[in-house]
């Protein structure tokens, strides 16, 4: 049986959940162990000397110094680098001299890359050819579903991300403002804090991994703005996927491969602009029958290609290659 050390940065962190543990229990036929990335330099090298004894090395993400990713290839029989976001900039969307030579430097030393999209593959590709692309999992089994017989007193506008992406609500405010005239809505945030946008009704949930799928199934629709950088073009839609995966249409930004995630017009809007995010949210509040329609579309496209059954699949087909 083949054995593999899954070392992540850590379980809270949304990689390491989506990307490996949430897989686990689906890669039969593997022996593995799973270990937070140290934080201490000794335990690293104390790490690094027990990794010889598995058949293959998982790196989630974490991008090490090039001495470490040095120290990691020798001692590793097999190395796999996995990511999912443009961790070779910014979160700003900047390059960073220091980024791009941990980057390139754990790419060339990979025996394999996976990458969670098409952009990011591409980038990995100017290091090393052994790259495959496995987009990110999302759970569709057992998770609660929007009820298009139940309605909500105001028609909810829903948003779940981290703190650090709540300014991406600012691009769209004017959008949810002259919405807010029109129509009796709700902007639902589903995070660890809010933010104020004047004029349009706010609800805040605190976000929760056991409720999470719960609060987006209560969504009339989903929304994913996003400013276009070189960051923002290597996310992998799953703020997306999870609107999907709950029967929920969502309207994202035409940036990076959000457009090959949501089939526009058949799963939900690929908004371009400000406009187009007026346009389509509109379109979608003023018709339930449409909202339905795109929901249990994106239901099923979520089912069919990000699932956890069918990623976690793909996933073992590459570690046993």
């Amino acid at each position: 049986m083949r054995s593999i050390i899954f070392l992540i940065q850590h379980p809270k962190m949304p990689s390491s959940r989506v990307r490996v543990l949430n897989l686990l229990p689906y890669l039969k036929g593997l022996e593995f162990k799973v270990a937070p990335y140290p934080q201490n330099i000794w335990e690293r090298f104390k790490l690094f000397k027990s990794l010889r004894s598995f058949d293959l090395v998982f790196l989630q993400k974490k991008m090490p110094t090039i001495f470490e990713t040095f120290l990691l290839r020798k001692c590793s029989k097999k190395l796999i680098f996995d990511f999912d976001d443009a961790i070779y900039v910014k979160h700003d969307g900047k390059e960073s001299f220091t980024r791009k030579a941990r980057f390139e430097s754990i790419a060339k030393r990979s025996d394999l890359i996976i990458a969670g999209n098409r952009i990011l593959a591409e980038e990995a590709k100017k290091y090393n050819k052994n790259v495959a692309i496995l987009p990110s999992a999302v759970r569709v089994s057992d998770i609660p579903i929007k009820n298009y017989e139940f309605k909500n007193d105001r028609l909810i506008i829903g948003w779940i991300g981290t703190a650090m992406n709540l300014p991406h609500l600012k691009l769209v405010e004017p959008v949810l403002k002259k919405l807010s005239e029109e129509f009796p809505i709700e902007l639902r945030i589903i995070s660890s804090k809010s933010i104020e946008m004047k004029g349009i009704h706010v609800t805040f949930i605190n976000w929760s991994l056991e409720t999470q799928e719960e609060e987006i199934s209560k969504f009339d629709v989903g929304i994913m703005p996003l400013p276009n950088d070189l960051y923002t073009k290597g996310k992998c839609g799953y703020k997306a996927l999870q609107y999907m995966a709950c029967c929920i249409p969502p309207v994202i930004s035409d940036v990076g491969v959000n457009s090959e995630i949501v089939r526009h017009g058949i799963d939900g809007f690929v908004a371009k602009d400000e406009g187009d995010f007026y346009l389509y949210l509109k379109l979608l509040l003023k018709n339930e029958n449409l909202r339905r329609e795109m929901g249990l579309n994106a239901r099923k496209r979520a089912e069919e290609n990000y699932s956890i059954e069918v990623i976690s699949k793909r996933l073992l087909e590459l570690l046993l290659a």
